[in-house]
């Protein structure tokens, strides 16, 4: 049975993308208070569908068909072809914030999994690194179907540069750049794989932008989900710990929250000013009417008392 993850909605006015956060069942550090936050979209409002359901256990379509960074035509399966576990990642080059703090996020925490430390279970006692390219790979897809391979390699160049000049990853820094993969694909077979483990995003036309959530999604060597990791700051132990439940193709419990981006401009769709634009034009056009009446009729009385003498 899907299960609804734990959602941090990301909210913000007009022109200010992913300023306003809110998280479940935490406290506020500041004074803020609901009065001071944008109100919330209507019900009917399309960015409330986005969402990640979690689908332990789920199998990505091995056979969507995608284009890497370098303008490979793959399939979902030869990325991840091998041994290794996946993270998987849903974004896009001009996502206006949300996405960069993910892969910020995500780029900050590889350098610490690649430095030895305590394993876990059986590997308890036993030190462990995990390096991108090595013990694990990372899949990011593009939500953009009209993303160009260029502006894909220089997003993702970004990105791995910063990763492989980590002292802790420059010995293997060819390894690791290969162990990151940038795939864009027709808006179907994104949409495939999306469903498959459960991603809930929507394009808002107005805006010209994708609303959607931020998670890592961990994947067996098969494709299989194993775990959900929300959030844009990670815990090395939670990822170690991921990694390796994701090597056994073990199920784990979601960690984190998920944070949701979109905009939300409650004066731009607040119709109560046209409303009272409405009520005036209502009212003059009512005027107007009783005007033209009282003077009809003035006439009308004028004419009859003259024909009358």
């Amino acid at each position: 049975m899907a299960v609804r993850n734990r959602i941090a909605s990301v909210r913000a006015p007009s022109l200010i993308a992913c300023c306003a956060i809110a998280l479940v069942g935490t406290a506020r550090a500041d004074n803020t208070t609901p009065a001071d936050l944008p109100p919330p979209p209507p019900p009917t409002y399309r960015a409330n569908s986005v969402e990640v359901v979690e689908k332990l256990g789920g199998q990505v379509p091995l056979d969507a068909r995608f284009d890497t960074h370098d303008g490979k035509s793959v399939r979902l399966g030869d990325v991840l072809a091998g041994d290794l576990p996946t993270i998987l990642t849903f974004n896009y080059s001009d996502c206006p914030q949300l996405c960069n703090q993910q892969l910020n996020g995500l780029v900050k925490a590889l350098p610490e999994l690649a430095i030895p430390r305590k394993g876990f279970g059986p590997e308890a006692d036993r030190d462990m690194a995990f390096k991108m390219g090595t013990q694990f790979r990372v899949v990011s897809i593009s939500l953009e179907p009209n993303d160009s391979v260029a502006r894909l390699t220089k997003m993702r160049d970004r990105y791995i540069e910063r990763v492989v000049q980590s002292p802790s990853l420059k010995d293997t820094a060819d390894t690791a750049r290969a162990g990151w993969t940038f795939l864009r694909g027709d808006k179907e077979e994104v949409a495939r794989v999306a469903d498959a483990v459960g991603f809930r995003y929507t394009y808002l036309e107005d805006r010209e932008e994708w609303a959607h959530p931020a998670a890592l999604i961990l994947l067996s060597s098969r494709g299989v989900v194993t775990r959900y990791v929300g959030g844009i700051a990670f815990e090395d132990d939670v990822l170690r710990e991921s990694i390796v439940k994701a090597g056994l193709a073990e199920p784990a419990t979601a960690s984190g929250f998920i944070f949701r981006c979109y905009h939300w401009d409650p004066d731009a769709n607040d119709h109560s000013n046209a409303g009272v634009v409405a009520l005036r034009i209502g009212a003059a056009g009512f005027l107007i009417l009783l005007v033209t009446g009282l003077g009809v009729l003035h006439l009308t009385r004028r004419a009859s008392t003259k024909g009358a003498s």
